[in-house]
């Protein structure tokens, strides 16, 4: 009883934390990391302790029950024991491991949407009003118009920031253009696949204010070290200010994008 009680609290300690983790859905990894970390030191010391000193005290020794004891009594409430508890621990482990992807994967219903189509090699991120941020590896960067606080240039890269607003869960909803890519949300602990003519949900929350980064974790060809993006995340009241003070882009068309590219 005492060993389940132990694997609930270090489930209500990590649930009350919530508030202060960095990105989520971070917190719930961590907390399947640690049950089954629990779980498996105290399954090993288990096994492991009992087998060192069965080696020890029953080792052989020369003139000493050399013949082994060929007759066996069964006991009922240890075969129960080692049977039921195993079978309690792994229904526990694959029921709650469930309910934790499930959140995992489940966009929360108040959840910003964010649409992401990936290219060789870079991004187009897309908001609900229709305003763009593109994110490419390039040669040329002195033709594109952008602000020096919202742009930035590195190793041939032209990006502009990627704002999205603090302690919002962002639902991406991911597509490619062209190859496999995969969505990687480095805080978040976030990975999705991004395949061509389909779409591929994934969410992620971000709680602290500051610059994170966007990865592609399928290799795409070329220059796919060069295919990343940053995060800028601010206050939800600098959000809007940011979203609703720029012009917003023509329709979404990916053009914008390829000739980016090129």
């Amino acid at each position: 009883m005492r060993f389940f009680l132990g694997i609930l609290a270090i489930s209500g300690l990590a649930l009350a934390g919530e508030s202060e983790v960095i990105a989520r859905p971070y917190d719930l990894w961590e907390l399947i990391y640690k049950i089954w970390l629990v779980l498996t030191v105290i399954i090993y010391a288990i096994v492991a302790i009992p087998s060192l000193y069965f080696m020890f005290r029953y080792r052989f020794r020369e003139g000493e029950n050399e013949v082994g004891d060929q007759e066996h009594e069964g006991h009922w409430g240890l075969e129960a024991l080692w049977t039921i508890v195993p079978l309690i621990i792994v229904l526990y482990l694959a029921t709650h491991g469930f309910a934790l992807f499930t959140q995992m994967r489940k966009p929360p219903e108040n959840a910003m949407e964010l649409k992401v189509t990936a290219f060789a090699w870079g991004w187009m991120f897309q908001y609900p009003n229709g305003k763009m941020v593109v994110a490419s590896a390039i040669r040329d960067t002195e033709e594109k118009k952008c602000k020096p606080e919202e742009c930035y240039g590195v190793d041939g890269v032209f990006q502009q920031y990627v704002y999205i607003p603090a302690g919002v869960p962002i639902k991406a909803v991911l597509t490619s253009q062209d190859v496999l890519h995969s969505f990687y949300v480095q805080p978040a602990g976030v990975t999705q696949d991004m395949v061509p003519g389909r779409t591929t949900v994934t969410w992620f929350q971000i709680n602290k204010e500051g610059e994170y980064w966007v990865f592609c974790r399928e290799y795409c060809g070329q220059w796919h070290s060069r295919m990343f993006a940053k995060l800028k995340v601010v206050s939800k009241e600098e959000f809007e200010k940011w979203l609703k003070g720029e012009a917003t882009a023509d329709g979404g068309d990916f053009k914008i994008a390829q000739e980016v590219v090129r």
